[in-house]
């Protein structure tokens, strides 16, 4: 019989009443599980380590039916499988709480506030309850979007920065469309985004070195050039991919960022025994023992509930488990780029999703391209009139004149999938 089937058979009638028990029982299927994908991923050890299993689980079925508690006949599995279990702490899964905050899509742009504000208040509830708890957020309009409308948030926010608990992740204004805007624009979002962190957290401008598009619907050849231009080294996506989890992608001249595509779980995950399915094939496939888990309630705010915060510090004391820790997007790349063997490189654009996204709502395409225009044509003359005539330069309308453009790029409003409220 094939040690799956063995496997399974072992658990089979295995009933625990609600509580501890079904806990710990939960507990060992997913260590036996991860323990016997582990013997097969060792060759060496698969036939010794598939035994030592299918013994421990056999000894604690019958302790358990002998009359010890589910508890006791966990733990002495635990304790047989110990040299397994010594390996599986060698890796690590990265888990990373945020919040997807669509700017606009199915509401409207008061309502985007308010969700900001209930889920940021939420996630520092959770700092304060959970020492080794950690968030991360991009887009930078939504940090504008707490200075102008919720300054005792936005110093709360700064606080939790400079602790090195909060992690921004924001080198775009928003997670915007990469195919309509243009290359000035982008390297707008980056200037700008560079600009404001520097002037309200003290961040370096070289400090974010990733570029988070979760949620985008494509992404032009061009992005890794203008990307690696401004410092940013890292990519992280989930639609538009071309096969590879994680791969350089290259651009014509041959700038190159690694971009991790989160296709197979998403950037919306939850945290339980399945955050280590995909560790040991990606270190067959890549090389590290570090792998990304991104969670967190999303679209209409949300983040890390008090359930995954629990569940991660549950899973992290299991002893046939993989390290499950509190973690950054910063500390996941930088590891994985430290243990990368030879990776694939794309050198092609990471297109579109949805069929009709690039024609639909024309009125809002026409008004950004104007925008981009007419602020380029807007910058020039006010340079000229201010060196050949003396007139002010506008900085602060032009300021706000890209932000704007900027922020209608998101991309549930650039692409058209808003509602009508976010086109008028």
């Amino acid at each position: 019989m094939a040690f799956i089937e063995e496997l399974d058979k072992q658990f089979l009638g295995l009933d625990a009443d609600a509580g501890s028990a079904q806990n710990w029982l939960a507990r060992l299927k997913a260590e036996a599980e991860f323990a016997g994908r582990l013997a097969e991923h060792k060759a060496d050890k698969t036939t010794e380590w598939q035994a030592l299993i299918l013994e421990a689980l056999a000894e604690a079925r019958k302790a358990w039916t002998s009359g010890s508690t589910v508890q006791q006949a966990v733990e002495a599995a635990e304790v047989k499988l110990a040299p397994i279990g010594a390996v599986a702490k060698e890796y690590t899964i990265h888990c990373v709480g945020h919040a997807h905050i669509d700017m606009n899509w199915q509401w409207d742009w008061p309502e985007t506030v308010a969700t900001t504000n209930d889920t940021f208040l939420t996630v520092d509830k959770l700092m304060n309850e959970t020492p080794s708890f950690t968030f991360s957020q991009d887009q930078t309009s939504i940090y504008q979007l707490m200075k102008d409308y919720l300054p005792e948030l936005t110093e709360t926010v700064k606080r939790r920065v400079a602790e090195g608990r909060w992690e921004v992740t924001s080198n775009q204004w928003v997670e915007g469309d990469k195919n309509l805007a243009s290359g000035e624009i982008i390297c707008r979002h980056l200037l700008y985004t560079k600009r404001f962190f520097k002037a309200e957290y003290g961040l370096d401008y070289d400090a974010v070195k990733l570029d988070y598009e979760p949620d985008t619907f494509g992404h032009a050849i061009t992005v890794p050039t203008l990307l690696a231009d401004a410092g940013v080294r890292w990519y992280y996506f989930c639609r538009g991919g071309r096969g590879p989890q994680l791969f350089w992608w290259q651009a014509k001249d041959g700038s190159r960022v690694l971009a991790f595509d989160d296709n197979k779980q998403w950037y919306m995950g939850v945290l339980d025994a399945s955050v280590a399915r995909f560790v040991l094939e990606f270190e067959a496939e890549y090389g590290p023992k570090d792998y990304l888990w991104a969670y967190g309630v999303g679209n209409h705010g949300g983040g890390p509930t008090r359930k995954d915060v629990a569940s991660a510090l549950e899973m992290d004391s299991w002893p046939l488990f993989p390290n499950v820790k509190f973690s950054t997007y910063k500390a996941f790349y930088t590891a994985a780029e430290q243990q990368l063997k030879e990776i694939p490189v794309v050198d092609q654009e990471l297109n579109y999703v949805f069929e009709g996204c690039y024609t639909s709502e024309s009125n809002i395409k026409y008004a950004n391209r104007k925008g981009e225009c007419y602020l380029v044509e807007a910058e020039a003359c006010a340079a000229l009139g201010s060196k050949l005539c003396g007139t002010p330069y506008p900085a602060a309308g032009l300021r706000l004149g890209w932000q704007h453009t900027m922020f209608n790029q998101f991309h549930d409003i650039l692409p058209g999938s808003g509602v009508r409220s976010t086109y008028r």
